[in-house]
């Protein structure tokens, strides 16, 4: 019997725009977009997404090579499909590298799209009484009380932020025992039970509006939902999913931090009863694998993730939310350069659902969409539970005593704030956006000053780690005793990080307990978690930390908040520093005073005439306020959100690489310039960091008051590179809509 063959186009990861024809040995009926495939390709066996099926090519087949059908079903489904097929053409990125960032590992390997067992941990049937009274481990302490409930799902324990070597050291105990459960193919939506665990709390007017105007919307829309800090969006998150759930839909939850997932994911769990599954960077590859199926398989009702889990399969999805919608970790930095909210509103449009972004601090793209109609916009502008805003006070630091606190980022008039408010039972927060002992180290005797030798970046001094940290490549090296120039042996520490300011409050307040929370001294999820459980308790009564701990944490007892170098970040070069740092500011002032007792906000500067930070303190002037004058400055001087910007980048080992080629580029681009009105180019220029990780990296920047006409020009750009190899080591690429200035 002949075979029968299907012809198909096959997406591949490879930098290459476009798709690539192949057939398949199988009927029509069973071959799906979406599917995988394993082509053989350039001497090599890829797995392929496939775009079409029978597309209508006049080809002889006979000629065609043959793919192997890897799935019976689409791993990726329709709407996936057409949002990953917008972002590679909004974001100019090959097809096939776009469906490799929305896949998850497994898959993209080849491996099997379906799991039929997981692994499950239940209490030992035998508990050794001896064995227990041993065990000081909080985390172990807390599995064994997770499990005297039932058997837990690993992949559970790890969204709530529990370690594996804590389960593993209970296992070689012999107290729990890991097993395979086999999986039940039951819908979240056709379990026999109530939608909630708990009964919600009763929401305030402005609440119940926002749950009313969203809840009721059955339709493609984009809510900013636009609340002061404490207001309490969360709740209206959970009430408005609550409806989504009892339709039968699916919601899909993202948020801009790791460190905020197992938090959320905890408080989804208590209120829920439908399955909640998680998806982020710090779960293992069959740990995403698991959630994918999960939510692909409508096991799961509500997903919560940072930005990749935009791209899971839910087959009804009724609902998205982006919570901390302006933060700028939604923004993919390398590879498939796409910003997370831009695809999520695609999505949501191709779904016909509803979509909310949420935050108190909006981003001026989103704030002009509303002024622009396009968004519809709903206020919180009151605190939940009556709390009230916090006052705000300047400390002049012109004025202070050079004190040795001063000299490590905290002055005196602060100090003795921390000392009052520690005394009654409260609790501080201080934040430095700058982790590390000192900024760098200097050479007294020549003034050298020590740089990373793969970045033009200055070295951190990391006093624990006794080391000298770049915090670009990551890379460190030891602290010289002598300099490397002159030889004199006086090396000079300047400028002071969170390591250093954490050892001066740990002198000064010995008996209080001081929690430091930076990347530094939290590395895994277990390690925030018993941080955050020891400020809950009360047993620290200081926290100090960047900007991981000014994001989404709600700490009740917190009646100080002091903002340590705001100076640091008012003075840049980049037009979004001081958008940047009123969300900043605002955002970690929101910290204080959430629960009954009155907050303060307390500002180091030597600055105090700022304009930004008077704003700030105001109480007459609200973040919109500001934003609306930042969005009038914006339009005078024809940026964004007013004009639509593209960085075309490249970089190389070798300087004359990189500079030659954009140089020769340049050229090109200007003559294409001709055939576009309305349509700037800026000359070539090196990056602010020009060296990082031994590679020199160059850019110009094309602006246009048309997206059309910068998608267009791009295109071209694009298609001009790609007609002929690219020089040895250079690398090429568009980022579309940046968020920072190179």
């Amino acid at each position: 019997m002949d075979k029968i063959f299907v012809l198909i186009n096959v997406a591949i990861n490879r930098p290459l725009f476009r798709e690539f024809a192949y057939k398949v040995n199988a009927k029509k009926e069973e071959v799906f977009i979406g599917a995988r495939v394993l082509v053989d390709f350039a001497n090599s066996k890829q797995v392929g997404i496939i775009t079409e099926v029978a597309p209508k090519i006049d080809i002889d087949l006979k000629k065609i090579k043959e793919a192997k059908l890897l799935d019976k079903q689409a791993v990726l489904p329709e709407d996936i499909i057409k949002t990953v097929q917008f972002g590679s053409t909004y974001f100019q990125y090959p097809l096939g590298q776009c469906f490799n960032v929305a896949l998850p590992k497994i898959l993209r390997d080849g491996g099997p799209f379906a799991y039929d067992t997981i692994p499950t941990l239940k209490l030992a049937a035998i508990q050794d009484e001896k064995k227990l009274s041993k065990i000081k481990s909080q985390e172990q302490k807390q599995i064994l009380e997770i499990l005297k409930s039932g058997p837990v799902r690993r992949k559970e324990m790890r969204e709530r932020g529990i370690s594996s070597t804590s389960e593993n050291a209970l296992i070689k105990k012999g107290l729990i025992e890991l097993f395979d459960l086999k999986i039940e193919n039951k819908k979240f939506y056709d379990l026999n039970c109530e939608v909630l665990k708990e009964t919600p709390p009763v929401p305030n007017l402005e609440q119940k509006n926002a749950i009313y105007c969203i809840g009721n919307s059955d339709k493609f829309e984009t809510f900013l939902l636009n609340g002061i800090t404490g207001s309490g969006k969360t709740e209206v998150y959970l009430q408005i999913i609550e409806s989504t759930l009892k339709k039968g839909k699916a919601v899909l939850v993202l948020v801009p931090e790791i460190a905020l997932t197992p938090q959320t994911f905890d408080r989804f769990y208590r209120r829920f009863n439908v399955p909640v599954a998680s998806m982020h960077s710090a779960l293992s590859d069959r740990e995403r694998l698991d959630a994918y199926i999960d939510m692909s398989t409508n096991k799961a009702g509500i997903l919560i993730g940072t930005r990749t889990a935009l791209f899971t399969p839910i087959p009804n999805l009724g609902l998205i939310v982006i919570d901390e919608e302006h933060d700028s970790s939604f923004k993919q930095n390398d590879t498939f350069r796409y910003h997370a909210r831009t695809l999520a509103i695609m999505r949501a449009k191709i779904n016909n659902c509803p979509i909310v972004l949420g935050s108190a601090t909006p981003s001026l793209e989103t704030i002009n969409n509303v002024q622009q109609c396009i968004f519809k916009k709903i206020d919180l502008k009151i605190r939940a539970g009556g709390a009230k805003l916090p006052e705000f006070e300047l400390i002049d630091l012109r004025k202070e005593p050079l004190t040795e606190g001063l000299k490590t980022g905290v002055c005196k008039t602060l100090e003795n704030m921390i000392g009052e408010e520690t005394a009654k039972g409260n609790q501080v927060l201080l934040f430095l956006n700058r982790r590390g002992y000192s900024h760098h180290l200097v050479c007294h005797q020549c003034g050298h000053v020590f740089v990373c030798p793969n970045c033009d970046n200055l070295l951190t001094v990391h006093k624990k780690n006794n080391r000298l940290q770049c915090h670009v490549c990551e890379n460190f090296y030891p602290i010289p005793k002598t300099c490397y120039v002159c030889g004199n042996d006086e090396l000079v520490e300047q400028g002071f990080g969170t390591e250093q300011v954490c050892e001066f409050l740990e002198d000064r307040y010995p008996d209080v307990g001081v929690e430091r929370i930076d990347r530094d001294s939290v590395t895994t999820k277990s390690q925030l978690e018993t941080k955050l459980s020891r400020i809950r308790d009360g047993s620290s009564k200081i926290m100090l930390g960047t900007q991981m701990l000014a994001k989404g944490h709600d700490f009740p007892n917190v009646t100080l908040v002091g903002i340590l170098d705001i100076d640091s970040s008012l003075f840049n070069d980049d037009f979004r520093a001081l958008e940047n740092s009123a969300q900043l500011l605002t955002q970690v002032s929101g910290r204080a005073g959430r629960g009954l007792k009155e907050g303060k906000v307390v500002i180091q500067t030597h600055h105090p005439d700022n304009k930004l930070i008077n704003q700030i303190i105001d109480p007459n002037t609200d973040y919109l306020t500001i934003a609306y004058d930042m969005l009038e400055t914006r339009k005078n001087l024809m940026l964004p959100p007013y004009t639509n910007q593209a960085f075309i980048l490249c970089n190389s080992a070798a300087r004359n690489k990189a500079f030659n080629f954009i140089r020769d580029l340049h050229q090109k681009v200007i003559q294409l310039q001709s055939n576009f009105g309305n349509l700037s180019i800026s000359p070539v220029m090196s990056d602010k960091m020009e060296k990082v990780q031994n590679r020199y990296h160059f850019h110009m920047l094309v602006t246009s008051y048309s997206r059309k006409t910068l998608s267009q020009f791009l295109y071209l750009v694009r298609n001009t590179v790609t007609q002929s190899a690219l020089p040895n080591d250079v690398r090429f690429a568009i980022e579309v809509d940046p968020i920072t200035m190179y």
